[in-house]
C-alpha cells in the first residue's frame, strides 16, 4: 500500500515512518532478552525406579500362574524402561503393606540401595474365577469369566512418600485357566485370553505412570563433594549431557515429626545450581558456584532438574550479586564521605584551636575576676564567722549559767525530799518501838496475873490436900522475868494463845 506525505505532513510522517521501524527493530531484541536469562527447557531424562515383589491377597486364586509374584513386577518393569522415560530396577524384595513408619522406612532404605528415584510396590486383590448362570438359573449359556484386579502405589524414595496410587481391573473371557508350563511373562503366557487380560492391563498401568510422574522432576544422588564439585551417581545412561543445570539441595538436620511423635522426613533446600560438565554412562560431573561446605551440601543430598526452583535459585543469586554490588558501593560511598568528613573535621579542628585559644584567654580574665571576688568573699566570710564566734561564746556563757542554776535548784529539791523522806522514816521506826514497848509491857501484866492467879489455885489445893507452903514472894516474883525474857526470844515453834490471853496487835504504819 503506498504511504501518501502531503505537503505540511512531510517531517510528521518521516518521524512517524522512523518510530514504526525503530518498535519493529526493538522487539526481536526485547522478546530475546528474558530469553537469555530464563532456564531452557529440562532435557527428557530417565528417572530411575525400584520395583519391588507383588503380595497376592488370595493365593488359591494363582495357583494356575507360574511365579505372578516376581513376574508380574518384571513385567511392568520392562514394560516402564521400554517407553524411554525411565530405567529399571527390580530388587525382589518386598515392603510393609500396613501404611506407617515401618512401610516408609523400608521404602527409604530399598530406595537408597537401589540408588533409584521411585519405587513402586503392588498387590493382586483378585485373580478368581465368575460363573454368570444362563438362562432360567441353568447352565445353559452359562458365562465363565476371571477377573485379574491389581493395586499399584508409587512412592517417592527419598521421603516414603506416597505419589500415586491406582485399581486396575481386567477380565478374561472363555480360556480361564493358564497352567504352570506356561512362565509368566512368555509368548505362551501371553496368547492365553488371561495372559492378554494381563497385558492390558499392564499398558494400563504404564500409562497412569507415565502421566503421574510427568511433573515429577528428575532428582539424583551426590555422591561425594570436593569443593566446588559434585559427582552425581547419574549418567548417560539417563541421557544427562555436558552443560545440563541441576538445583542442588541441603537437607536439614530436625526431623518432621508428628502428632504422635514419629518422623516424617526431612527438609531439603535448594541452595546453589550444578552445571554439568562431565558425563559418564553412570555418573556425572558437575561444578557449584561456591564451596559445597560453605552451602552445606555433601554426600547424600539431592540435586534435581526443577525449572521452577532453578529460576528462583537464579533469581536469588541475581539479588544477591546485586546487593553485593550495591554493599559495595555503598562501601565506597561511606569511604568517600569519610574522607570528606575527615577534611572537614580537619578545618573544624584548626577552627576549633582558634576558638579554644581565644575562649582560654577570655576564661583566664574571668578566673582572675572570679578569684579577686572568692578572696574578697572568703575575708567577709571569716569576719562574718568571727563575730558569729563571739555572740556564740557570750551565748555558751548565759546558757551555761542558767544550767547551773537549774542544775542548784534541782539539787537542792533532791535534798529537801531526801531529809523529808528521812523523817518520816524515823518517824514510823519511833512509831515501830513505842508500839512495841507497850505491847511488851501489855504482855508482861497479862503473864503476872496469870501467875498470880495459877500461885492462887496451888495455894488452895495444898491447904486442901496439907501439902507445904508454896514460895516466898521473891521468887514468885522472880518468875515473871524469866517468863517475860522467854517471851522476848520466841521458840522453836509459836504457842498456842489461850484463853483470856490479850491478842498482839500489829503496829500501823502511819
Amino acid at each position: 500500500m503506498p504511504i501518501i506525505i502531503r505537503k505540511g505532513f512531510r517531517r510528521a510522517g518521516l518521524l512517524a515512518m522512523f518510530c514504526i521501524v525503530a518498535a519493529l527493530c526493538e522487539s526481536p531484541i526485547a522478546r530475546a532478552e528474558p530469553q537469555d536469562t530464563q532456564f531452557q527447557a529440562a532435557p527428557a531424562v530417565k528417572k530411575k525406579i525400584a520395583l519391588t515383589q507383588f503380595d497376592v491377597t488370595n493365593t488359591h486364586h494363582v495357583d494356575d500362574i507360574s511365579n505372578i509374584y516376581d513376574g508380574l513386577p518384571l513385567a511392568l518393569a520392562n514394560r516402564l524402561e521400554a517407553s524411554g522415560e525411565f530405567l529399571t530396577t527390580y530388587t525382589g524384595r518386598s515392603i510393609p503393606v500396613e501404611t506407617g513408619e515401618a512401610q516408609r522406612n523400608a521404602i527409604i532404605q530399598i530406595a537408597e540401595q537401589s540408588g533409584a528415584q521411585l519405587l513402586i510396590s503392588g498387590i493382586v486383590i483378585n485373580a478368581g474365577i465368575k460363573h454368570e448362570k444362563g438362562f432360567f438359573g441353568t447352565s445353559l449359556g452359562e458365562n465363565i469369566k476371571r477377573h485379574i484386579e491389581v493395586e499399584l502405589a508409587v512412592y517417592d524414595g527419598l521421603t516414603g512418600g506416597q505419589l500415586l496410587l491406582r485399581r486396575l481391573d481386567e477380565q478374561a473371557p472363555e480360556e480361564v485357566k493358564i497352567g504352570n508350563d506356561k512362565p509368566f511373562g512368555s509368548s505362551l503366557f501371553f496368547e492365553t485370553e488371561m495372559g492378554q487380560a494381563l497385558s492390558r492391563l499392564l499398558d494400563l498401568a504404564v500409562s497412569d505412570i507415565r502421566t503421574g510422574l510427568k511433573n515429577v522432576p528428575f532428582s539424583a544422588h551426590i555422591l561425594r563433594v570436593k569443593e566446588n564439585k559434585a559427582f552425581l551417581d547419574a549418567g548417560s545412561d539417563s541421557l544427562l549431557r555436558p552443560g545440563d543445570k541441576l538445583v542442588a539441595y541441603a537437607r536439614d538436620t530436625t526431623p518432621i515429626a508428628a502428632l504422635n511423635g514419629s518422623a516424617l522426613g526431612v527438609m531439603d533446600r535448594a541452595v546453589d545450581t550444578i552445571t554439568l560438565t562431565h558425563v559418564q554412562p553412570q555418573f556425572s560431573i558437575g561444578e557449584l558456584t561456591e564451596d559445597a561446605a560453605k552451602l552445606g551440601i555433601k554426600a547424600g543430598s539431592l540435586a534435581k532438574i526443577d525449572p521452577d526452583e532453578h529460576r528462583i535459585l537464579v533469581a536469588k543469586q541475581i539479588a544477591a550479586q546485586q546487593m553485593a554490588k550495591a554493599e559495595q558501593d555503598a562501601k565506597d560511598e561511606a569511604e568517600r564521605l569519610k574522607a570528606e568528613q575527615a577534611a572537614q573535621a580537619e578545618a573544624a579542628r584548626i577552627k576549633a584551636q582558634q576558638d579554644a585559644k581565644a575562649e582560654a584567654a577570655r576564661i583566664k580574665a574571668e578566673k582572675k575576676a572570679q578569684a579577686q571576688a572568692k578572696a574578697k568573699a572568703a575575708a567577709d566570710a571569716k569576719a562574718a564567722k568571727l563575730k558569729a564566734a563571739k555572740a556564740a561564746r557570750v551565748s555558751a556563757a548565759q546558757q551555761a549559767k542558767t544550767r547551773a542554776l537549774a542544775q542548784s535548784k534541782a539539787r537542792a529539791a533532791t535534798e529537801a525530799k531526801a531529809a523529808r523522806l528521812k523523817a518520816q522514816e524515823e518517824a514510823k521506826a519511833k512509831t515501830a518501838c513505842i508500839t512495841a514497848e507497850e505491847m511488851a509491857r501489855v504482855e508482861a501484866a497479862c503473864i503476872t496475873a496469870e501467875k498470880k492467879v495459877q500461885a492462887e489455885t496451888e495455894t488452895k489445893t495444898r491447904l486442901t490436900e496439907g501439902t507445904p507452903a508454896p514460895q516466898t514472894a521473891e521468887s514468885a516474883v522472880a518468875q515473871p522475868k524469866t517468863v517475860t525474857k522467854a517471851t522476848v526470844e520466841p521458840a522453836t515453834e509459836p504457842a498456842k494463845p489461850k484463853i483470856g490471853t490479850p491478842l498482839k496487835l500489829k503496829p500501823v504504819k502511819p
